[in-house]
């Protein structure tokens, strides 16, 4: 299992592995259908938060290479997720 830093973290997986192994015992298309539906859902709030995350950090100065290392992202990537959250201006630039 990968070492967590935070508690927090650790408090959340150890749920998620929880819940997993609650799973077990049922057929195999519920449990499928579960997963997913979790997996859906997690994915779905983390990769809002991490849109947000590099919002408030590029909106502290920090360019999209650092942003960008610590999200273990390109630039690239974070430039573009970047423009989806915000509207581009008339000249171009994101606001």
């Amino acid at each position: 299992m990968d070492e967590i830093g935070d508690p927090r973290v650790g408090f959340l997986r150890s749920d998620v592995v929880r819940f997993c192994a609650e799973l077990e015992e049922l057929a195999p298309a519920v449990r499928l259908r579960l997963v997913e539906e979790l997996r859906g859902a997690l994915t779905g709030a983390l990769d809002a938060a991490r849109v947000e995350a590099m919002a408030a950090a590029a909106d502290e100065g920090w360019g999209l290479r650092r942003i960008a290392a610590f999200c273990g992202v390109s630039h690239e990537q974070v430039r573009r997720l970047l423009a989806e959250l915000r509207p581009q201006d008339g000249d171009g630039s994101v606001s």
